[in-house]
């Protein structure tokens, strides 16, 4: 056993350069394009389904859509051609270690072209089965804390694992697999290198792990364990410098509010590293088993993995991997806390914040101040009101007329953009925002692009009003469409803003809960009071495909109950308190409440 870990460390050194560059690129380049791929397909499946969210009440039924099952299949195959080109690679890659040759990053994906192709001709699809079933076990716990992150899946997983039966099933799941998985271990290597079919390949996999199965298990399990153990000591290390970090840029309540966001992101970071490691650490170890066994089988001398001695980049290339690493954390902390959360598709993720018209309780309400303190207070989302001008401009403005704000009693429509600018909306709130004006629509958007989502709630000016069309208009021309939601109470502009572009998404103000107002195909969310929301609507509306935004939830019990509820989107005025509130059991209980506030 000490023999074949020391051959593994042996053929993982030969040609080490090349192999972590190669796995680098590899899934820089196809892991999102497929995440790409996965996210078109998921958006058509929910558009067939007839769903504009997808939820923990409508997963079951939605995996039974035929459109849904036409594209499991097919981002299933996509997703087994990967790995089995990613196998073929790096079988190539240890086949040509094997043999005193180093390869190229070129040679080694041409070789993992040659063997996919080769398989392919053969119509060796269960070889790609044990493909996919031998990465979901190898990365079993990585792929439970990726599930972790996606929502609904992450409910589903949960409810599963709380009843006797659903742990049972599971177990039974995994027991089984690797029982098919572990006697075939070998079966990547008669297929792709002996050119055997699927059967016999199979059947000379389990000849050669026969007598050996203990030493193997042993192995690979010792090594999976102990890259586990080693991820999680880098976790906590990354989360405590992130902490530390964070004591630079801001205060000790908002660092306590967003360090389980930056956890995130910096587990997400280290399971795609891990998940590389465990790659070229699997398939070291097999190949030198495999070369070994078969030559045992054959009563043939052990094979030579004794390279010749030269010397080792290894620290130098470790030490510029930490380097990198570490400027990238540093480049995401600051990006994160100075310019707000980065962007991600709601369907996938937890419950969100949205700063309502901007954070209005530190700034005047929708203005430019507003969304500098939203973005800094790491909202998901802005909410801001807009209207038009008499000139036809659209600018940010909730009330009917300017009184509270600018103390006019006229309306913004009765302004022109220019007469609009000289008036103060700043002063009203405290001096320190003293000649605040009234900002554009397209000012906001651009400041907002790739910093923070805007929900643009248009209010109502009348039946025939050009507001919804020019919203939609200055969407695409800063093409943020992915970035923007908007919203309304007039259902008629929500229905005009779905001809005029159908992937923008909706959704319908109402400040009470009555009829089945959620079942209208303009609509991607409800946007309503939060003193109507109960878990018999969240779970109406989700089974309807509708995502739930709860507005304006401004106390810590408010908060408490739409987080119990599972609303999806958190419109408040306090946004660092509701992420507080929203992810406090996360990132290691948000770092022992962030070092009891940096010991007190």
């Amino acid at each position: 056993m000490r023999t074949l870990t020391k051959e593994t460390c042996q053929i993982l050194k030969f040609n080490q350069k090349n192999a972590l560059l190669f796995e680098v690129l590899y899934r820089l380049l196809t892991g999102p394009l497929y995440l790409f791929l996965l996210n078109k397909g998921l958006k058509w499946s929910l558009k067939m389904a007839g769903y504009s969210y997808l939820t923990a009440g409508n997963i079951g039924y939605f995996f039974l859509k035929p459109g849904t099952i036409v594209m499991i299949l097919v981002i299933g195959i996509i997703g087994i051609l990967f790995l089995a080109l990613e196998t073929g690679c790096l079988l190539t890659l240890f086949q040509g270690a094997a043999y005193f040759r180093k390869l190229s990053v070129g040679e080694i994906f041409l070789g993992g072209l040659s063997k996919l192709s080769d398989e392919i001709k053969k119509k060796n699809w269960r070889l790609g089965l044990l493909i996919l079933a031998d990465y979901g076990i190898s990365n079993l716990y990585l792929i439970y804390r990726v599930l972790t992150h996606v929502k609904p899946l992450n409910f589903v997983m949960s409810e599963l694992m709380k009843q006797n039966a659903g742990r049972l099933a599971v177990c039974a799941a995994v027991v089984l697999v690797i029982l098919v998985v572990v006697p075939g271990l070998y079966t990547f290597y008669t297929c792709m290198i002996e050119q055997k079919s699927f059967r016999d390949g199979y059947r000379r996999s389990r000849r050669l792990i026969k007598g050996h199965l203990a030493n193997t298990v042993f192995l690979l399990g010792g090594y999976y364990a102990g890259l586990i153990v080693l991820l999680h000591v880098i976790y906590i290390f990354c989360i405590l410098v992130a902490a530390v970090g964070m004591s630079l840029f801001t205060d000790n309540r908002l660092a306590l509010a967003i360090l389980p966001a930056v956890g995130d992101r910096i587990e997400l970071v280290l399971i795609f590293l891990a998940s590389m490691a465990l790659a070229l650490g699997n398939f070291a170890a097999l190949s030198v088993q495999y070369y070994q066994y078969s030559n045992r089988l054959s009563r043939e001398p052990r094979w030579d993995f004794s390279y010749p001695s030269r010397k080792s980049f290894r620290g130098r290339i470790l030490g510029a991997g930490v380097a990198v690493a570490a400027a990238l954390s540093l480049l995401f902390l600051f990006n994160l806390v100075r310019n707000g959360s980065a962007i991600t598709d709601d369907i996938l993720t937890e419950i969100q914040i949205t700063a309502h018209r901007g954070s209005s309780k530190s700034a005047p309400e929708n203005t430019m101040a507003a969304m500098e303190l939203a973005v800094e207070n790491l909202a998901d989302f802005v909410e801001i009101d807009v209207q038009e001008t008499a000139d036809g401009v659209v600018v940010l403005g909730h009330d009917s007329t300017l009184k509270r704000v600018a103390g006019v009693n006229r309306t913004i429509g009765s302004y022109t953009l220019e007469d609009l600018q000289d008036l103060d909306v700043g002063k009203w709130f405290s001096k320190e925002f003293e000649g605040e004006r009234i900002p554009t629509l397209a000012e906001i958007m651009e400041f907002c692009k790739g910093r923070v989502k805007m929900n643009i709630e248009i209010k109502n000016l009348g039946k025939d009003s050009p507001l919804p069309d020019k919203v939609v208009e200055l969407i695409s021309d800063f093409q943020m469409k992915e970035q923007c939601v908007i919203t309304s109470t007039r259902l008629s502009y929500l229905s005009r803003v779905k001809e005029l572009d159908p992937d923008i998404r909706t959704g319908y103000i109402i400040s009470a809960a009555y009829g089945d107002y959620y079942s209208d195909d303009d609509v991607d969310f409800i946007s309503i009071r939060s003193s109507f929301v109960s878990g018999k609507l969240v779970e109406a509306a989700h089974e309807k495909g509708k995502a739930i935004h709860a507005w304006t939830v401004n106390n810590k019990s408010e908060m408490e109950r739409m987080k119990m509820l599972g609303v999806d989107n958190i419109i408040t005025d306090y946004p660092v308190l509701a992420r507080e509130i929203v992810y406090r059991e996360r990132a290691t209980e948000t770092l022992f409440e962030y070092l009891r506030l940096v010991l007190k």
